[in-house]
């Protein structure tokens, strides 16, 4: 099974911390919001169908509920894994089960030097908090103050998608150049959530549109103009995207696939899925099932001390 449960503590906020030494991280999944910041080495992380390398200091934010799978370039790299409950957060930030963060990481090579070393700080506060012996009120009420400052950062920072048309596909990246007001910006999250949600259904622009109040032509253009795709294409690329799982986790055939996750025929979903990933979805489950070859599991967890002291280490990247 592809898909991975957190063990977040008994009686604390549900919120992880794992430092780990990793050379591997088979195909996964996990039904929270994940934050990766490289503390060592060099790793290639592949999250859905976007590939990236990221190198020491880099940080990355991995949306719940999608694909994603990690190598180290070299022998291993050292990793620290956040995991955060989205729903739990929802008490502070109600729409946040709505916000897709664009696939992208904080990094040196990138101008967001204070955006990452923010992230870098979150990190350091967040391990002491989650190493004390027992919860308190106090304490659940610290570790929630600091992961909710953390959130707002990241809506801040990359909360708004747009997909860009390159040779070989779309590509989607952070771009803000449209400056969508907030009230803008909140209706396309929740029409984007919204097609994500039902797409397995028979779902209509007039549907979508009416859930706005607004006319089908209104919401055909708002879509493009401040996402990058047309209805259509975001709702193809949220049936693909879901199938992913479906591929990974049963052993239905791709024309089952295709009607459980909304397609009108197998070769409409093969030819979907091929136009997102670049390869067949018999290729990506060859690839990405647990258990394949290419796909093993080669990491080690950090015991407490040691983690503290790879996180505080002045090799640390800051």
């Amino acid at each position: 099974m592809a898909r991975k449960e957190i063990p977040f503590r008994s009686g604390f906020p549900p919120v992880s911390l794992t430092v780990m030494r990793a050379a591997t991280i088979g195909c996964h999944w996990h039904d929270a919001l994940e934050v990766i910041w490289v503390l060592s080495g060099e790793v290639a992380l592949r999250e859905s169908n976007l590939p990236l390398t990221l190198k020491a200091g880099d940080v990355y934010v991995v949306n719940y509920n999608e694909t994603h799978k990690v190598a180290a370039i070299g022998e291993e790299a050292v990793l620290a894994s956040i995991h955060i409950d989205y729903r739990h957060f929802k008490k502070f930030i109600p729409n946040l089960d709505e916000i897709s963060y664009a696939h992208y990481c904080f990094s040196k090579n990138e101008d967001v030097e204070e955006t990452l070393q923010g992230c870098h700080r979150f990190i350091r506060e967040l391990h002491p908090l989650l190493c004390q012996d027992a919860p308190s009120e106090a304490l659940t009420e610290a570790i929630e103050s600091l992961v909710h400052s953390f959130l707002l950062h990241l809506i801040d920072t990359f909360q708004y998608i747009y997909y860009h048309k390159h040779e070989d596909g779309y590509r989607d990246a952070i771009d803000t150049s449209l400056n969508l007001t907030p009230e803008q910006l909140k209706r396309l999250h929740r029409l984007t959530h919204y097609i994500y949600t039902n797409c397995h259904d028979k779902l209509t622009l007039d549907g979508v549109a009416g859930t706005e109040y607004y006319s089908k032509f209104y919401i055909s253009h708002f879509i493009k103009k401040a996402y990058g795709l047309n209805y259509q294409e975001t709702l193809c690329l949220s049936r693909v995207t879901i199938s992913e799982r479906v591929l990974l986790e049963t052993n239905y055939n791709m024309a089952r696939i295709a009607a459980v996750t909304g397609f009108s025929t197998r070769n409409q979903y093969c030819q979907q899925f091929k136009k997102w990933h670049g390869i067949t979805p018999f290729q990506f489950r060859k690839a990405n099932a647990p258990g394949s070859p290419g796909n093993v599991e080669r990491l080690v967890v950090c015991e407490e001390e040691q983690a503290r002291k790879l996180l505080f280490s002045d090799k640390a990247p800051v």
